[in-house]
This record gives structure tokens, C-alpha cells and sequence, in this order.
């Protein structure tokens, strides 16, 4: 209990300077490993379950559980990383109700002008999320679409056997329930575990720009294949970059969640095949373009208002 207890409570960059390297690694990872190990443990007892009902004589049972298997196991795969992020909550809480907001910065710029005399209207501070939740909104859509295409049209998305396999499965899955697991469930439990936890202990063991690198690398890799991988570490450090310069937990989430949907209402039923080589490399290189400027400038919005 002691050692849960430990590992939950968010100690702070000079504690965790003082303790061995072996025991900092276990503070980063451990939760991380429960994470997996109860998300594998719940897929598991599902299947069981599922195959029990299977054998069950009820036919019309049977026939819809073989006609949607794809959307089954969405829905499997999307209970299980519920499961194992409702169980590390505690220590994610922690670490996200502790990083100060960019809304929250905002905020106190507010306190601080009307302290002065200066009162800052209730519209304007609106105005202020609104405009950096479109600029984020904005970075999200154009890096997905931009890479998609650039890995489509350089080949990198057929170079996976492995890939493609997730690819069908995922495209299986009805369209409403898949909108509901990679536009609201797979962001907020991703983003929970890999920038909420991660990402925050990594940083106070080591440096923001390490943190940023080895928190996205570990986000690639839990995809499992190369192609999602190489895509997955990219937007991880893009999106640990975004949560670090404006702040607030919403920021990630937001992003994956913009990210997600946007990459999977344009492929869906093979949509991205359809489209001409040089309209492809046009719209790819004008997403990063714009990407690039909206990034740029939500940055500078930001370092302005801190």
C-alpha cells in the first residue's frame, strides 16, 4: 500500500533528483506496466466471455456477434483501455490537475488587470480560448491529413503487412461506434496515459525535450506496427510540444481527438486511394503548410500571454 501510494503522489523534480535511477524508471514506468497488464487481463476475460457466447443457443445472438466482428472488438479493445486508465487514474489525475492551464493563465492575466484597474471583459477571455482551441483544432487536421497522404503516396502505409491488417479491422468497425472509439475513447485514455502521466514525470526526471522524444516514442511503438509508429512518435512530439507551450489537458486530447477523426473520415472506405497523385502532393504539402503557420502562430500567442 505504501508503494502504491509512492508511486501515485506527484513528487516534484528536486525529490525525484535524489533518488536512484532504477527507482526513478520504476516511478515513470510502473504505472504505465499496470496500465498494460490490466488492459490485456480485461481483453482477455472478454473473449472468454464472448466465446462462451458463441456456444449459446440462442441463433440470432450468434449470427450478430459473427456479422459485426470487427465492431465487437473495437468495442472490447475500447472497454479495456477504459478499464486500465479508470485504474491508474489517481496518479494521472495527480500529474494533470497540477499543470497550471493555458485557460488558467489566462485567467490570472485577468486577475492581475483588474488588480490594476485594468478589467479584462468575460468576451475576451472567451475569444482567447476559442481562438487557441481552433488553432490547436486547426494543427490537428493539417498534420493528419498531411502525413497521411505523404506516407500514402511514398508508400510507407502498404510497407506493413501488419498495418494493413489493423487498417481492415479498424474499417470493419461500424462508422458511428468508430467515431466514438478513435474520436473520444482512444484520445482521452492515450493522452491520459502518454502526455498526462508520462510525459509530466519523464520531464521532472529528465529534461521537456527528452520527455517530449521518449514519452512520443513509447506512444509509437504501443501502436504495435511500423507504419503507426513512425506516424504515432511525429504527432506525439507535435502534441507533447502544444501541451507544454499552451498547457491544459483539454490541449492534447483535442488535438488526438481532431487528429483521429480527421484521418478516419478521409480513409474510410478507401477514400485517400481515390484522389490523383498531384492533386495528393498538393494537398499534403499545403496541410503541412498551413499546419506550420497556425502552429507558429498559436506558439507566439501563447508565449505572449504567459
Amino acid at each position: 500500500m505504501e508503494f502504491w501510494k509512492t508511486m501515485t503522489y506527484r513528487w516534484d523534480g528536486e525529490s525525484l533528483g535524489k533518488w536512484s535511477s532504477f527507482r526513478r524508471t520504476a516511478y515513470m514506468l510502473f504505472f504505465l506496466l499496470i496500465y498494460f497488464i490490466i488492459h490485456d487481463v480485461t481483453e482477455i476475460l472478454m473473449w472468454a466471455g464472448l466465446d462462451v457466447m458463441m456456444q449459446s443457443q440462442n441463433q440470432s445472438l450468434v449470427q450478430f456477434l459473427t456479422n459485426h466482428t470487427a465492431t465487437v472488438r473495437g468495442v472490447i479493445n475500447g472497454s479495456s483501455i477504459l478499464l486500465g486508465t479508470a485504474i491508474i487514474w489517481p496518479a494521472i489525475r495527480n500529474e494533470i490537475c497540477y499543470k497550471q492551464t493555458g485557460s488558467e493563465r489566462i485567467e490570472n492575466r485577468k486577475n492581475v488587470r483588474e488588480h490594476k484597474g485594468d478589467e479584462t471583459k468575460e468576451g475576451e477571455v472567451l475569444s482567447e480560448k476559442i481562438t487557441r482551441y481552433a488553432c490547436v483544432a486547426g494543427i490537428a487536421f493539417c498534420a493528419a491529413v498531411g502525413l497521411n497522404i505523404l506516407f500514402f503516396q511514398l508508400g510507407i502505409t502498404s510497407s506493413s503487412q501488419s498495418f494493413e491488417t489493423i487498417n481492415e479491422m479498424q474499417y470493419g468497425v461500424q462508422f458511428a461506434v468508430g467515431l466514438i472509439l478513435y474520436g473520444i475513447i482512444s484520445p482521452f485514455t492515450e493522452e491520459a496515459v502518454f502526455r498526462g502521466l508520462l510525459y509530466n514525470r519523464m520531464k521532472r526526471c529528465f529534461s521537456v525535450g527528452i520527455a517530449m522524444v521518449f514519452s512520443a516514442l513509447l506512444f509509437g511503438c504501443y501502436h504495435g506496427n511500423f507504419v503507426q509508429a513512425l506516424y504515432g512518435t511525429i504527432l506525439g512530439i507535435l502534441i507533447a510540444y502544444l501541451y507544454e507551450k499552451i498547457g491544459g489537458f483539454e490541449i492534447p486530447v483535442l488535438f488526438h481527438s481532431i487528429a483521429n477523426v480527421s484521418v478516419y473520415v478521409m480513409t474510410y472506405q478507401g477514400k485517400l486511394s481515390r484522389i490523383s497523385a498531384v492533386f495528393a502532393w498538393l494537398l499534403a504539402a499545403g496541410s503541412l503548410l498551413i499546419g506550420g503557420i497556425l502552429l507558429g502562430y498559436a506558439v507566439t500567442k501563447s508565449n505572449r500571454e504567459k
